[in-house]
């Protein structure tokens, strides 16, 4: 049997699968296959060329997944965001590392049987930091996560390096994948109103603030966090994934554009919404959550290694892409 060459997404109906697709569908000669939990009825699911519906956790249907693709990517999107992840610790674990391990060994064994290292792109978190929040940090200091979604991330980055560099090494294993990854900050969307997420203080107050001219914000005015818009985050997977493998020496890299405060980023959208109003009723945990990350981080590493650069600023994300 020949088997298809193909893209495969897991967790494609989210906020970021669902724009990556749209990218992605302008390659030629090549099939999207997406695994979900739902089926994806949206506007994408033309661009699809297969839609499995199942769990990463069935080892069965991803045996059957290899069997029938020749994988060239895969984007491993699915995952319990921050919230929902403190509520269900031993699920969010569950989802977040056995299910993703069970994604390293498909590209392992796609790697092996193409004789060659199948990029893996899995996105990570600012969550992976635990400081006081008024630090800047680079990629390999305090990390020291205190929730379960941010131990999680951080695991699986070191596995992702394990998978990519030296696994199976007592065997002399030559078989190894080509992982890659961003740690985003809080990401802005304007067409979805994000869920689950512990930055999303700043995205809900958009879209509360555009739709219902008021937000009752769950952290304080001063709460500050590194954001990047939608276009920005799609376009930093899309370089990263291009970048010659020589390139990506450090395969685990910060991005980011702004990082307002609640009240700069209500302040801005207020002169839109000049009816607008906000409160603040703080939700002690979270906040304790958002106090841990960092209120910026710095992405060089990312603009030497392969010429990463952010071109929505906090403007421009405001009135060239959220008002458009």
């Amino acid at each position: 049997m020949i088997r298809k060459k193909s893209i495969l997404i897991s967790g494609a109906g989210g906020e970021v699968g669902s724009e990556l697709i749209k990218t992605l569908a302008n390659r030629e000669n090549i099939n999207i296959i997406t695994l979900d939990t739902h089926p994806i009825t949206s506007q994408i699911s033309n661009k699809i060329s297969d839609q499995i519906t199942g769990n990463i956790l069935d080892k069965n249907l991803l045996d059957q997944i290899n069997l029938e693709y020749e994988i060239k990517e895969i984007y491993h999107l699915a995952a319990i965001l921050s919230t929902r992840a403190e509520l269900s610790p031993d699920i969010a674990h569950d989802v977040n590392v056995n299910g993703t391990i069970n994604f390293l060994e498909l590209a392992l064994k796609q790697s092996r049987s193409q004789a060659k290292r199948i990029k893996f792109f899995f996105p990570s978190s600012i969550a992976v930091y635990g400081v006081n929040n008024n630090k800047v940090c680079t990629e390999n200091e305090y990390l020291n996560p205190i929730t379960i979604y941010g131990a999680n991330k951080l695991y699986i980055e070191k596995l992702g390096l394990y998978y990519s560099e030296h696994y199976n090494q007592l065997s002399n294993n030559k078989d190894l994948i080509d992982f890659r990854s961003l740690r985003f900050p809080g990401l802005i969307s304007s067409k979805t109103i994000p869920s689950g997420g512990t930055s999303d203080f700043i995205p809900e107050m958009w879209h509360h603030i555009k739709n219902h001219k008021h937000y009752d914000c769950f952290v304080d005015e001063n709460s500050r966090l590194p954001f990047l818009a939608m276009p920005d985050a799609i376009n930093a997977i899309i370089d990263l994934m291009n970048s010659g493998h020589s390139d990506i020496k450090s395969r685990i890299y910060n991005v980011k554009s702004f990082n307002p405060s609640a009240s700069e980023f209500y302040n801005l959208i207020s002169q839109i919404f000049p009816e607008s109003k906000i409160s603040y009723t703080i939700n002690h945990v979270r906040q304790k959550i958002v106090n841990s990350w960092p209120n910026d981080i710095d992405d060089q590493l990312a603009q030497e290694e392969w010429n990463w650069s952010a071109k929505y600023n906090l403007n421009e994300t405001v009135n060239n892409y959220l008002l458009v």
